[in-house]
Order: C-alpha cells, then sequence, then structure tokens
C-alpha cells in the first residue's frame, strides 16, 4: 500500500470525466438526505470540494470522497464541480477513510467495513488506528461489529442503535425472540442496563424458548416481572442491576478498597 501523496491541486473538473469511486464506504445513500444536499448547493453553492484521483482509462478522475456531493451536482445538472485532485499513486484508501470518518459522519456499521478494508489488505490493528486517527480499542470493536447478526448490524444501521446495547443483544441466539428485543430496544430506547437484563433474562429461559416459538409471546410478557441481581461490592446487598454503577480502581486504590471493608 502506498503511503504517502502529494498534496491535491484545487481545479474544476467536468462531472462526464469524473466516474463512480470503485470502493464505497457508505452501504447506501439516503435519497431524501441526497435531496436536501441538492437544495443547499442549489442555493448557497458547493461548500467543500469534492476529492478526486487521476487514473488511466476512458474516465480520467475517480472519486475519493464527495460523492453525495458529486450526485447531487449531477441532480441540479451542473457540468462540472470543484474538486481536490491527487496525483496517481495516492493511497486512496487512507484519504477516503479520513475524509468519510471526519466528515461524512458514518455510522458504526459503515466504519467497521473502513476497519475492514485496511485489515484484509494487511494492516496491522496498531496501523490501522494510526491511520484512521483512533485508538487500537476503537479499531477493535468496530472489527467486532462485523462479526454480529445481520439483525444486529441492521439495528445499529438503520434506527442507530447503540454499540452496547447491540452487543448485549447479540448474545440472544433465538432469532425470533432476538428480533423482538431489537424492536422494543429500538421503540423504547433501551439502555445498556435494560438489554442486560433482557439478555439475563433470555439466557434464564433458553431451554422454553429454544425450539418453541409458541412460547415466545409467553416469556416476552414476563420480562419485565425478571429482576437482575448483583451483590454490591461494598455492602454486599443484592440490588438490581440498573441500580448498580461500574468503579474502575487501579490495585492500590482496590487493596485500600479491600481493607476498608474488612474493617468495617
Amino acid at each position: 500500500m502506498t503511503t504517502s501523496a502529494s498534496a491535491p491541486e484545487l481545479r474544476t473538473v467536468p462531472l462526464a470525466e469524473i466516474s463512480e469511486p470503485s470502493e464505497q464506504h457508505r452501504e447506501r445513500i439516503d435519497p431524501d438526505r441526497l435531496g436536501a444536499l441538492a437544495d443547499s448547493m442549489a442555493a448557497e453553492g458547493l461548500h467543500q470540494p469534492i476529492g478526486l484521483v487521476r487514473r488511466l482509462g476512458f474516465d480520467p478522475y475517480e472519486i475519493v470522497y464527495g460523492h453525495r456531493r458529486y450526485l447531487a451536482a449531477r441532480l441540479l445538472s451542473w457540468s462540472e464541480i470543484a474538486a481536490h485532485v491527487y496525483p496517481p499513486g495516492t493511497d486512496v484508501l487512507l484519504v477516503r477513510a479520513s475524509e468519510n470518518l471526519n466528515r461524512e459522519q458514518l455510522n458504526p456499521v459503515e466504519e467497521a467495513h473502513v476497519v475492514r478494508l485496511y485489515l484484509d489488505r494487511g494492516c496491522s490493528r496498531t496501523e490501522t488506528a494510526r491511520r484512521l486517527r483512533r485508538s487500537v480499542s476503537w479499531v477493535d470493536q468496530r472489527a467486532a461489529l462485523l462479526e454480529l447478526q445481520p439483525d444486529v448490524l441492521d439495528a445499529i444501521r438503520e434506527h442507530g442503535l447503540s454499540l452496547s446495547v447491540a452487543r448485549q443483544l447479540a448474545d440472544v441466539d433465538h432469532e425470533a425472540y432476538r428480533r423482538r428485543l431489537l424492536y422494543d430496544a429500538v421503540a423504547h430506547g433501551a439502555t445498556e442496563a435494560v438489554a442486560a437484563v433482557w439478555r439475563a433474562h433470555y439466557l434464564s429461559e433458553r431451554e422454553r424458548i429454544v425450539g418453541n416459538d409458541a412460547a415466545v409471546e409467553a416469556v416476552i410478557a414476563e420480562r419485565g416481572k425478571y429482576k437482575l441481581l448483583y451483590p454490591c461490592d461494598w455492602c454486599g446487598e443484592a440490588v438490581e442491576y440498573a441500580d448498580t454503577r461500574t468503579v474502575r480502581l487501579c490495585l492500590p486504590c482496590d487493596e485500600q478498597l479491600q481493607a476498608a471493608k474488612t474493617a468495617t
């Protein structure tokens, strides 16, 4: 993979000479948002040039970033558009990922595909994190997303389900029951604590549910009565999961806490 590239040149390029990106980070383009962008460009012009790379072939330019701006310009029947033009040999993946991650507001699943592109091309987790200006833990979290079930990914992608809730519900291995939980989580805005209770409830009733779809609705009806209890690390009292908090301590402070508990 090429690791560096010359600075781009700002120029005006005919739309007819531009081809769409060979690798797209966006899984889909919302037609309503595209229409709104076209309206904005019609009224205010183009705020940010798109990115192109020179290439050999019938169309001398390929889109690196700004695909939606290009499509909006086509909707407006523009004949040309302002662009940052990168020379041949540019690390297109790096430039596209950097621009899209920082400007295009990709959803977590789209971010996961960006990470996967780097890993599939032989980049290590550390190198991928450096190139994307993210932490290694962020890279690991995004890479792990693609191992989740399609309906969980869809809830993240289309409905903004939080990653913490998604990870809890991904442990529900009965598809119909998981889909119902995903629906409820999206409809009612479930927190991670609530999703953890739902997950624990499912696992406690799993044998009753698996192979017996008729039991799904009955178990769902009982879900509200289920309580997930955890012992408090300080007083030892069993309390509901939602009423607990996670506290991270360094080893010396943990030793002091344990000593204080022993003394009381």
